[in-house]
Parts: structure tokens; C-alpha cells; sequence
């Protein structure tokens, strides 16, 4: 393939970036390609600056260093063209409550330009597709926290958005809402746009993502397919943690599918080292793909 032709086939590019807030260093030199039609997961622990990653790349945070473009054209240059091709779901909402989940469709197609037999079309078509029908003339605030992320993604997707960027979509949601939610993403992947996810959850990004980079502390600590990935971690295979209070193991297999079995430690072995200064146990979690 000649190198234009390869230019062509990245969605997002990244080189270099750096922001910092005063003496923190949010991002310290991040550099990845994210190609044109995959799910690209970002992947890192909260405060890693996955966030702030989104926020200069939708133009809504200034960089201070590095390339940063989207479909080929510099992200501070040409912040119009930018926009209007990329559709932003954020941890919070941006629809109204107090609108019927079909005005807030049109409300967002109106913003974008579209005529008004548009957005009525484009509209329907998305509550359809989403799974939404019983619920489009309701107003959003009344919906369970799932149908306001399923709707709140439709939203972003109004104008038929070429990237898109999802901000830990599944967070807060329970186990069947967060599963349906990843059937929607594949399915908007599969339509031809390029999803740009962070998540702090890997069982996530495995599920999902045809690439992924683990951001540590402002840096990229590992890159790669989720198998390449997935071998340089291997050997964290199960971790101990300490809870405030009781916890059941099946909950917590509950809470995540990635865990296989979870149980409370006290032994003799394990008393220097797995109980704290309260004398609270810490519980031992081995993931689904341990050994």
C-alpha cells in the first residue's frame, strides 16, 4: 500500500502530546494511530488522563505540545471541520430531561443543520435501532440509567458522525444494561464509523476493541492488539484488595465478568501481609483467565 494510501486509512492520529496543569504532567509524549472502521480502546486506571486525551482531541482542551489530528486535518487548525465529524459521548449526559427522548434526537440533528424532515427521519431510525420505540415520547429524565446511555449515544450519532468517541460508556450501569450497550457499539463499528473508547475495565476492552494502548500515569505503558497486550500482562493473573466492610464473592463476580472466583483470605500465611492496621481482610480474586 503507498504511503498516501495508508494516511487514508487513519481515523485519529496522535504524536508526541503533551498537557500539563501546572507541575502535574497529564500526558507526558502520548503517541498512537487509531485505523479508519476499528474500535480503539484506551485503556487506563482513573486520573491516567484518558479524559483529558478526549478533551484536546474534540478541540475542548488546549495542548501544550505534540500532533494531535482527526481525518487527516489538525485538530486546532481546523476545529470546524473536526467537529462535524466526530460525535462525543461524555460520562455525563448532554440531553434534556425535560424533552421527549424523540425531541432530544431532532434538537441535536437541528444543531447540526439537518432540514427538518432529516432529523425526524434520522430520529426514528435511531430509536428504532436502539431499542427505544416504547420510549420515544417519553421525556429523557425518566428513563433508567441504561436507556439514557443508549439514548445519549444515539444522540452522538445524529449526524452520522465518521469517529466517534466514547468516554467509559458502560460506568454506573448494571451487568445486562452495560452488555447491551457493547452489542450496540459492535453493531455501530459495524456500520463503518471508528470508536475511540476508554475504559479502565480490560474485560471491556477485550470484548470490544481491535487495539488497544494502557495509559499509566500520563504515559503509554503498553500498545498493541488486546492478544499482544493480553501476553505482556499475563502473569497478573490474580490480586488481593482490601474492602471497607464484608463482601460477597459472588457479587463481585457479579460486578465483573472478568473475575472467576473471589473469596475472603485469613490465614497464618497471609497475616503480615493481607490484613491492615484494622484488622479488615482482604479478599483474593482470581481473574477468568487465570490458571
Amino acid at each position: 500500500m503507498r504511503q498516501d494510501e495508508q494516511e487514508a486509512q487513519i481515523a485519529v492520529r496522535v504524536g508526541g502530546l503533551r498537557k500539563n496543569y501546572g507541575a502535574l504532567v497529564a500526558l507526558d509524549g502520548v503517541s498512537f494511530d487509531v485505523q479508519r472502521g476499528s474500535v480503539f480502546a484506551y485503556l487506563g486506571p482513573n486520573g491516567a488522563g484518558k479524559t483529558t486525551t478526549i478533551n484536546i482531541l474534540c478541540g475542548l482542551l488546549a495542548r501544550d505540545g505534540g500532533e494531535v489530528s482527526i481525518l487527516g486535518r489538525d485538530v486546532s487548525d481546523d476545529p470546524v471541520f473536526v467537529k462535524r465529524r466526530i460525535g462525543v459521548v461524555t460520562e455525563n449526559s448532554n440531553l434534556y430531561p425535560e424533552l421527549r427522548c424523540r425531541r432530544n434526537l431532532e434538537y441535536v440533528g437541528e444543531l447540526y443543520g439537518l432540514s427538518g424532515a432529516e432529523r425526524r427521519s434520522r430520529a426514528a431510525e435511531l430509536i428504532e435501532q436502539f431499542g427505544l420505540a416504547e420510549k420515544a415520547d417519553q421525556p429523557f429524565g425518566s428513563l433508567s440509567r441504561g436507556m439514557k446511555r443508549r439514548l445519549t449515544v444515539a444522540g452522538a450519532l445524529v449526524h452520522r458522525p465518521e469517529v466517534l468517541f466514547l468516554d467509559e460508556p458502560t460506568t454506573g450501569l448494571d451487568v445486562p444494561s452495560a452488555k447491551s450497550l457493547r452489542g450496540l457499539i459492535r453493531r455501530i463499528v459495524g456500520d463503518g464509523t471508528t470508536v475511540f473508547l476508554t475504559t479502565h475495565n480490560l474485560f471491556e476492552a477485550e470484548e470490544l476493541a481491535d487495539d488497544v494502548a494502557v495509559l499509566v500515569g500520563g504515559r503509554i505503558v503498553a500498545r498493541g492488539s488486546v492478544a499482544e497486550v493480553k501476553r505482556r500482562v499475563g502473569g497478573a493473573r490474580s490480586i488481593c484488595v482490601r474492602f471497607s466492610g464484608p463482601v460477597d464473592g459472588d457479587a463481585l463476580k457479579y460486578a465483573c465478568p472478568a473475575i472467576r472466583s473471589a473469596r475472603p483470605t485469613c490465614t497464618k500465611r497471609l497475616a503480615s501481609s493481607s490484613r491492615s492496621a484494622d484488622g479488615k481482610d482482604f479478599a483474593s480474586m482470581r481473574s477468568a483467565r487465570g490458571s
